[in-house]
């Protein structure tokens, strides 16, 4: 290293005493105003977190400033030791270790090592704490599958025949007829290839499924049987009101034919089935 080297690193280390130097300053004076003003929680001041933050803040911005980088925040060092001293020590000699003091040294790692202290605390904490939940999660999946598991039991019985006609007063094929007879096309599509249409506009039909109380009087798989026919029922029949309002003026068809199913009502106890589309006349 030449002389001119040698001159530059010691303006570097004049520099970083000077910025040392400041922070320490600052600390003092932030520390001082919280003993005089007596700012403390539980007794506790809290110019001994406060102080040495102060310090390490200061330092690095007039580090940066003057020599464009950090020297490592050695002022929150230093008034960590004399706030420590001062506070543990001469004011109260019987104190130890304590959450102020875990505290203000955490602050202090922070300021100087804020790289090393934030992969501490996001991966190697956050990774225990992230891979301890997982596990929880993993054996509570496992506890749930096998309470789940108990509920059902094997049914080595006969099997039991369900009699649909004596639940469901609904012909299905007499619902097929009614709508093939109807000399009308549902298409589900958005066009007709090949195919010569006129556009009567878009409609609309909506039919109430009221609840049925005879379910609750019913087997679960019985229930759900009439149920669906029930859908199927009204569902045909909002069809049939649809194509009837399109014929009545002037259509023969409907494109782009959906059907919704909402439950409504004040507890949704009620199934409103909605059929809409385009209203079209194929010539």
């Amino acid at each position: 290293m030449d002389s001119k080297d040698k001159e530059l690193d010691k303006k570097e280390k004049r520099k970083a005493i000077l910025c040392v130097s400041f922070g320490t300053a600052v600390g003092l004076v932030v520390y001082g105003i919280f003993l005089y003003f007596k700012i403390a929680i539980f007794g506790w001041n809290l110019g001994l977190i406060f102080a040495p933050l102060a310090a390490g803040y200061a330092e690095t911005i007039l580090a940066d400033r003057l020599i464009g980088q950090n020297v490592g925040a050695i002022s929150a060092f230093i008034l960590f030791i004399d706030t420590t001293f001062y506070s543990f020590i001469l004011k109260n000699p019987t104190l130890g270790f304590n959450l102020i003091t875990a505290g203000s040294i955490f602050v202090i790692l922070q300021a100087a090592f804020p790289t090393l202290i934030n992969y501490i605390i996001l991966v190697v904490i956050g990774g225990i704490i992230a891979n301890f939940i997982n596990t929880l999660k993993k054996y509570w999946r496992q506890i749930r599958s096998a309470l789940r598991k108990q509920q059902y039991v094997k049914w080595d019985g006969p099997t039991v025949e369900i009699d649909i006609d004596s639940i469901v007063k609904f012909n299905e094929d007499e619902s097929n007829e009614r709508l093939n007879n109807l000399d009308f096309y549902f298409i589900t599509s958005t066009d007709m290839v090949n195919k010569t249409y006129n556009i009567v506009g878009l409609y609309q039909a909506e039919i109430i499924l009221e609840k049925d109380t005879s379910l609750i009087e019913l087997e679960p798989e019985k229930a759900e049987i009439k149920q669906l026919y029930n859908l199927k029922k009204e569902k045909d029949n909002c069809l049939i009101q649809l194509a009837k309002t399109i014929k009545s003026n002037g259509g023969n068809g409907v494109l782009n034919l959906s059907i919704n199913y909402n439950l409504v009502g004040l507890k949704g106890d009620n199934i409103q089935i909605t059929a809409k589309g385009m209203g079209i006349n194929i010539e």
